[in-house]
């Protein structure tokens, strides 16, 4: 059976959505798990990124950040 272009940019977008939303867990996990418990305004700026490119980027610096002051979000956007 062969799937309507709209049927397929819904489930692209399903898929999308997936993806940002296990980045953004996997950034905060990553950040408590170094630098404790994060603070909800932290999170919530997490929360807000919509682009995964971001996310990526994030993830990185948090990769390394020794305090949340360290996290450089210039290129997040939010």
């Amino acid at each position: 059976m062969q799937e309507s272009p709209f049927y397929e940019s819904v489930i692209q977008r399903g898929i999308e959505q997936g993806e940002i939303r296990a980045k953004r867990d996997a950034v905060l996990k990553l950040l408590q798990r170094q630098l404790g418990q994060i603070p909800q305004p932290f999170a919530n700026r997490i929360n807000a990124i919509q682009q995964l490119s971001q996310l990526d980027a994030l993830f990185e610096k948090a990769l390394v950040a020794k305090s949340l002051e360290e996290m450089d979000w210039e290129d997040t956007n939010t």
